[in-house]
């Protein structure tokens, strides 16, 4: 079997074996906690608590097996059950009314055209496709309610985020150059919100298909740079993750932001969030502000001098494994891992003015900074994805969310270590060159989206669109 194994290019072994991790360890915590270390390895301890030693013989492909080091994980004050993950959705989009006595202006539309009751009155024709819009969810089976309602109610929206689709006018959405060309509309805008649904419940999935099918089929719901997705992830009991489920999302998604993002079409005129804010977490939170002018290359000695600031053995290996780290990258995992408390992480990962506290991955719930975060939910929020009529799209964004919380909250899941020594092995290439005749930069990040979503274990036909969609907009 070993040597089956060996011939696989991973050979499990039973003793360390002499690495320059493994040389650190012993000049930096003493004989004895090697030996502690050594031991765990060998010995018939449980699975959880053994550190067992993996020794990779083909070189350049060692990324994601390096020696575990004898790290003691952070005691967490409640664990995340992946089972009680939830997700809800937001979507932004423009509705076109039409004028009386007005004629199409898109004739060849063949969803239905909704005449403006209330052609002078703005307000009055915005709550007329408020209504609308609810109406058609009802009629999927779901419960359905808009703003103007629960304030004549005298309830607070919070009251129907687990129970209802609460539908509102949209801040960000306006008409742009190609939709003023469109005369005899009247525009006004929605923003659709989910209720929070389990993640892992196969019902969620035909759920939002199902009311998004409705609304796409009964409405000219248009999207154009002006409206966007957003995407809410968080626990049934409407309690925050655990802190150390925080700093492995945060770790992860500081790494793949550059690739996540790529889903943005550069032309976009919102590509700059011109109109509705969901800037670079990696160039605008606090935490990047304090690395501002971080430079250069830390050696895999450098490294592991520094590791053990970070209690979490995933990311250990997964860095322990380079041949380089970057010196920013090590010191935002160092800054992350340091804090003690969600408050001080939320902060951290936010913004320090107005415009970047919900940054593109917002934190800013766990900082409370202000009234709106303090009373929002407790959950991470994916703002940055561009307002999508496709259904596909939508789930597909969903999902990819979900999934990376699944594998942050799992300690033992290997597709968070496999996908964060991949993320930081990419790094160091970034400065590559395409070929040309060989290679266009959208194939070249379009490519780097299929490998990021293949080790995150989501399925090619989920991430096939958003490959088409990156390769064609760069």
């Amino acid at each position: 079997m070993r040597r089956q194994f060996g011939a696989m290019g991973s050979w499990p072994v039973d003793l360390p074996t002499p690495t320059v991790v493994v040389e650190q360890e012993l000049k930096t915590r003493g004989i004895w906690a090697f030996l502690r270390c050594f031991c765990r390895a060998v010995k018939g301890t449980p699975n959880s608590e053994r550190i067992p030693y993996v020794f990779n013989h083909h070189t350049g492909h060692h990324y994601h097996h390096s020696p575990k080091l004898d790290i003691e994980v952070e005691n967490d004050e409640s664990e995340d059950r992946l089972e009680d993950v939830t997700l809800a959705v937001e979507l932004k989009y423009l509705y076109p009314l039409l004028i009386p006595g007005c004629s199409d202006p898109e004739p060849n539309d063949p969803r239905p055209l909704q005449t403006a009751l209330y052609p002078g009155d703005k307000p009055a024709s915005q709550q007329q496709v408020l209504a609308l819009l609810a109406q058609t969810i009802k009629e999927t089976g779901e419960n359905a309610i808009t703003k103007a309602e629960i304030e004549e109610g005298g309830q607070k929206e919070s009251e129907f985020w687990a129970s209802a689709w609460i539908v509102k006018k949209a801040g960000s959405p306006e008409p742009l150059e190609k939709e003023k060309l469109l005369k005899g509309y009247t525009w006004a805008s929605a923003e659709i919100c989910s209720p929070k649904m389990l993640a892992n419940d196969r019902q969620t999935r035909h759920r939002v298909q199902r009311v998004l099918k409705a609304l796409m089929s009964k409405h000219r719901l248009v999207i154009n740079g002006s409206c966007d997705t957003h995407c809410h992830l968080g626990r049934i009991d409407d309690q925050p993750y655990s802190l150390s489920t925080l700093k492995r999302l945060a770790t992860i998604l500081w790494v793949s932001e550059p690739t996540l993002r790529s889903t943005r079409d550069p032309k976009s005129p919102n590509y700059d969030n011109v109109y509705s804010w969901g800037f670079e977490l990696v160039k605008h939170s606090r935490l990047a502000r304090s690395l501002d002018g971080l430079e250069g290359l830390l050696t895999r000695q450098a490294v592991a001098r520094q590791a053990h600031d970070i209690s979490d053995r995933q990311i250990v290996r997964a860095i322990c494994g380079q041949k380089t780290v970057s010196a920013k990258e090590l010191a935002a995992f160092r800054e992350i891992w340091s804090k003690t408390s969600h408050e001080e992480l939320g902060k951290l990962l936010s913004g320090d003015t107005r415009m970047h506290r919900r940054l593109g991955f917002n934190f800013s719930a766990f900082g409370l900074e202000d009234e709106r975060a303090r009373t929002n939910p407790r959950t991470i929020e994916f703002r940055f994805m561009e307002g999508s009529t496709s259904i596909d799209m939508v789930l597909g964004w969903l999902t990819i969310g979900a999934t990376i919380v699944e594998v942050s909250a799992c300690k033992s899941d290997g597709r968070f270590e496999v996908t964060l020594g991949r993320l930081l092995q990419k790094s160091r290439e970034s400065q590559r060159v395409t070929v040309v005749g060989q290679e266009t930069r959208g194939e070249r990040l379009g490519r780097d989206f299929a490998q990021l979503m293949e080790d995150l274990g989501v399925s090619h036909d989920l991430s096939r669109s958003f490959v088409e969609k990156i390769t064609r907009e760069n």
